[in-house]
């Protein structure tokens, strides 16, 4: 975080540490923008799920 200073090259997760200051916290924005970046993981998952499952299953099996 320190080592980046353009602010069109921060990850996720920077960007989201931006909305906390010494004095006050933006929940509102902070809540948003969280839950926007979760929702493409919850998206792909959902698609993936049923290769996921098989491929967690496909080991557990003998033979």
């Amino acid at each position: 975080m320190t080592l980046i200073h353009s602010s069109d090259k921060r990850t996720i997760p920077t960007a989201l540490n931006g909305f906390i200051t010494s004095f006050n916290i933006e929940w509102g924005p902070l809540s948003a923008a969280a839950v926007l970046t979760v929702f493409p993981t919850m998206i792909l998952f959902g698609v993936a799920s049923k290769w996921i499952v098989a491929g967690l299953t496909a080991g557990a099996t003998k033979g």
